[in-house]
């Protein structure tokens, strides 16, 4: 997936100048002191945000409850079965409260529960699996950032990845219901707002690690994906099958988004403030 985490990254930049501006504005202005991002064992978010420029800073598990300042803290998946330290918890939850956005990935579901117990409830485990996502709501289909037909995004779950359900006041973003007929839940993705902040929750890792090609379309190659993105091919961008190109380019283009400073939750989950130039093919695409 690295060649086509690379080819999604200048497919991103190109379709952030034509069609997203005030993103790719928003993106740019962006402070490494702003966005903060937790070491874990198994996601590595930190390689999304190089590949579209975000700058941050890395701190350890151990660090948060010293560090101050920063707007959105993503906390790649690792273990958190232990205690938490109270300190910890009450430096999070100010910093939620405060206007924070949190994102946790995977096994740092044990993070957030121990923090805001009861809004993600842990079920079961998977298997090394992938799975076809679908969008329920308005932010999920910006946060995947592609409008075409036969557009089937896939996520992947890793093994021992924790399903949960949502609990009272959670919204489902995206959602499978392939993995809630295999697996008894079907929340990919799910936030709450928490006074004047955020917190989101993905199932497995925003870093996904493989694919499947189970359509004539995902066989697709790279020209004919760029020719759904109404993109153009340059000299640096390898080739790499559509179902790659398209989890690649999602999570990328969820990770930008969730680096925005504009509330992502509100009751219309249109509340992104953004000003793009759509083209009549990426119209729902639009911020507005």
């Amino acid at each position: 997936m690295k060649s086509a985490y690379d080819t999604s990254g200048k497919i991103f930049q190109q379709v952030s100048m034509r069609y997203q501006p005030g993103l790719l504005e928003q993106l740019q202005s962006i402070d490494k002191q702003d966005i903060i991002v937790v070491q874990g064992t198994y996601d590595h978010v930190e390689k999304l945000l190089d590949t579209i420029k975000v700058p941050y800073t890395m701190i350890s598990p151990d660090s948060i409850s010293s560090h101050n300042g920063g707007r959105v803290m993503f906390v790649n998946c690792r273990s958190y079965d232990g205690s938490l330290a109270k300190k910890t918890k009450d430096v999070v939850t100010n910093f939620v409260e405060e206007g924070g956005r949190l994102i946790t990935t995977d096994w740092s579901l044990g993070f957030v529960n121990k923090i805001f117990p009861g809004k993600f409830n842990h079920t079961t485990n998977t298997s090394d699996d992938v799975v076809e996502i679908k969008c329920p709501t308005d932010l999920g289909r910006k946060f995947i950032g592609m409008n075409y037909a036969q557009c089937r995004p896939k996520w992947w779950l890793e093994g021992s990845s924790h399903i949960y359900s949502v609990g009272e006041g959670v919204t489902p973003i995206i959602t499978s219901d392939e993995m809630s007929s295999k697996y008894g839940q079907g929340t990919v993705v799910a936030g709450f707002t928490k006074e004047k902040g955020e917190v989101f929750h993905f199932i497995s890792h925003l870093e996904l690690q493989r694919t499947q090609l189970r359509s004539k379309e995902d066989k697709g190659s790279l020209d004919e994906f760029l020719k759904k993105m109404q993109v153009e091919k340059t000299a640096e961008m390898d080739d790499a099958t559509v179902a790659e190109l398209e989890a690649a380019y999602s999570t990328l283009n969820t990770v930008a988004y969730l680096c925005l400073s504009a509330p992502l939750l509100t009751e219309s989950m249109n509340s992104i403030s953004l000003k793009p130039k759509p083209s009549d093919a990426l119209k729902s695409m639009r911020l507005v």
